[in-house]
C-alpha cells in the first residue's frame, strides 16, 4: 500500500478476530486532508499473531505474515510498524 508523506505516527495497524487487517490513517497539511481506512481478509494459511508492518522511504507500507502457525487469535490486536532508516 503506497502512502507517501504520512507519518508512521498517524498510521495504525490492526488485526480483527484474528482473519482482518485494518489500516487507516490520515495526512493534514494547511491545505489538504487526506485520509484512508481499508481492510483486508487474511487467509487461514497465514499466522495472524506474527504479521510484521514496514514502512519504507518511498512510503510503501508492507505487511508481512508467516505461513500456517499456531497463533491464538485475540479479538484486535494492534500491529507495530517499523520506519526504514
Amino acid at each position: 500500500m503506497s502512502i507517501p508523506d504520512v507519518p508512521m505516527k498517524d498510521i495504525d495497524i490492526e488485526v480483527i478476530g484474528g482473519r482482518i487487517i485494518h489500516i487507516k490513517g490520515e495526512k493534514n497539511t494547511p491545505s489538504s486532508h487526506v485520509s484512508f481506512d481499508k481492510r483486508f481478509s487474511i487467509g487461514q494459511h497465514l499466522n495472524e499473531s506474527n504479521l510484521k508492518a514496514k514502512l519504507t522511504k518511498d512510503g510503501d507500507l508492507v505487511v508481512t505474515a508467516p505461513k500456517v502457525g499456531t497463533g491464538e487469535m485475540e479479538e484486535v490486536r494492534k500491529i507495530p510498524i517499523a520506519e526504514e532508516l
